[in-house]
């Protein structure tokens, strides 16, 4: 009956050893656009605005305003890499009419965990 707990304990072990959580960091780039405005730089008011709210949010608000879908991610571990910047682009509405909008450009990294099989 030892032996018999001995073996099995044993093959335990090494099912448990062959598959291994692992951290992998994702690095995805983002667009975020803002409302339409009437000039070119209040269009930029509000991209900047815009990215000084996603810098000063906590990491699991920044996960969920950016939308990002991954099932194994660790939310808090979301963050902005250094390099976003705002462009204004110019839309033209059905009726002729211009519009400015904001885009916040950014690059946001997190960590998902893997499964390691070492079979």
């Amino acid at each position: 009956k030892t032996l018999t707990s001995l073996v099995a304990a044993s093959v335990l072990l090494i099912g448990a050893s062959a598959a291994q959580a692992y951290d992998f960091e994702q690095n995805e780039k983002d667009t975020v656009m803002t409302e339409t405005a009437s000039s070119r730089s209040e269009a930029y008011q509000l991209g900047l605005n815009k990215l000084t709210q996603l810098q000063s949010a906590s990491p699991r608000q920044l996960f969920n305003e950016l939308d990002i879908f991954s099932l194994d991610a660790d939310e808090s571990t979301t963050r902005l890499n250094d390099g976003a910047y705002i462009t204004v682009q110019e839309r033209t509405a059905p009726n002729g009419q211009a519009g400015y909008v904001g885009l916040v450009n950014v690059d946001v990294s997190y960590l998902e965990e893997r499964q390691s099989d070492n079979d």
